[in-house]
This record gives C-alpha cells, structure tokens and sequence, in this order.
C-alpha cells in the first residue's frame, strides 16, 4: 500500500534550514502507525507538483499550509480539483489544518477567518462523535495548533468527530473515506516553539507568551501519537475496505 502526501505548505524561514518539511515530519510520526509494508513518499502540489490520478496511490494526505483556502495561489484550485476527483473515486484522503480546510471547500463547506483571531498552543478537544474505526475509549485529546482560519459550514454528509469551545468543527469525517483535523499531531514541541517565536509579529506577544506555556517537554504534544494512531486505524480501514 502507498500513502502520498500532498505538500501545501513549508516551514517558514528560518526555520527551514533546521526542521524538515512537512511531509518528512508525517512520515516520520506515521510509519510505526501503518501496517508493514506501507510506502509513504510526497508531492508538492505548493509547486505545482500534482500526481497523474487520484489513483496513483492508495490514500493521500494533505499538509496544513500558512496559505488560505481563498488565496489566489494557483496551486489551490488544482488541488480542489483533486480532492473532488479522490472524493467521487472513493480514494481514502486526510486533511491536516489547511488540508482539513481545503476538504471542506472543495467538496461544498465553507473556511475563513474566524473571528476568534489565532489559535496556538495546545488544544485540548471533545468527542461527539466515535467512529467504528476508532479503536480507542478516550473522552478527549490535545495536540498543538497554529491558526486563523476554520471550517465554518461543513461538506454535504460530513459528521463532526471532535470539538472544542474554540474550533467546533475541529475533526470532521465525510463518509468512511475521509479524515479531517484542524490540530497538528505531525509538528514536534521544538518546532512548535520556534514557530510561534516567529510569528509573534502576526500572532500578537501575549497569546504568543501564553501558547508556549502549553507546550510539553516531551518530543511531540500530549496526544499526537495516539492521534496518529487514529490516523493509522482509519487509513488502514480506509484502504481496506
């Protein structure tokens, strides 16, 4: 089985030079996840790198980005085009931040601003919906998140899986082939933190300031490995059914 991972976006400078991109980081927190024997390897759409077909690989996965779902960048209707095409051909997808957000645009929801300017730090979310995949009893979970927009209307068929106060629409499945999450599971706690540093400008000193007290000293949040494993449970169901 392959996992292609659609590249949306990169790390901002300077951290590129010291943390890898964003399809390394979901390797390297995926591949205890999935069974032996899967590939994983990445496109980067930001370029306008595009597979042939949505059937080049088993199941796709889409990276956050520091872009918009609204920016005029020209890389963004191409992959609405694809995340339609995998969606009408049945082909298992995951969206992460900007992946989960451009999901819901393109299969008919809506994302934008939130008026509740950025969320960063941990967040800690509910369940309100458990899927019979999930092979886990837990009430909730907390992974780190570094954004502006959310999900404000959902896709036709979609079901919220986890909220919080903050972000409602937080993790979203479409049918059985689709996964959607706002946080960020893939990105370690020492890029976390130098993330928000430099966005302190966008972002504002205070929330900045409150974010880092959040972060654990463990190499990933609290829950990001159990949210891979989740990840996992749901590819492998995904792709086998």
């Amino acid at each position: 089985m392959r996992l292609g991972i659609l590249e949306a976006g990169r790390p901002p400078k300077p951290l590129d030079e010291t943390f890898p991109r964003y399809p390394v980081m979901f390797a390297d927190l995926l591949r205890d996840q999935l069974p032996t024997g899967w590939e994983i390897d990445g496109f980067a759409v930001i370029d306008g790198e595009f597979p042939e077909s949505v059937t080049d690989r088993d199941a796709w996965l889409i990276t956050g980005s520091a872009f918009g779902v609204y920016d005029p960048e020209p890389f963004i209707p191409t992959l609405f085009e694809f995340i339609r095409a995998a969606a009408e051909a049945q082909v298992p997808m995951v969206g992460i931040c900007f992946g989960h957000q451009a999901i819901a645009e393109a299969l008919g929801g809506h994302a934008a601003k939130s008026d509740k300017g950025w969320g960063v730090g941990a967040h800690t979310y509910g369940f309100t919906e458990r899927p019979d995949w999930l092979n886990d009893d837990t009430e909730s979970f907390s992974t780190y998140v570094s954004h502006q927009d959310q999900v404000e209307s959902l896709p036709p068929g979609a079901t919220v899986l986890a909220s919080s106060e903050f972000c409602p629409n937080a993790m979203i499945a479409v049918g059985d082939k689709i996964l959607t999450l706002q946080s960020h599971p893939e990105m370690p706690s020492a890029y976390v933190r130098q993330l928000y540093d430099v966005r302190r400008p966008r972002v504002g000193e205070e929330r900045v300031d409150e974010a880092l007290t959040t972060i654990t000293e463990t190499s990933h949040a609290t829950d990001a490995h159990r949210v891979a494993g989740w990840i996992g449970q749901f590819l492998t169901q995904a792709v086998e059914s």
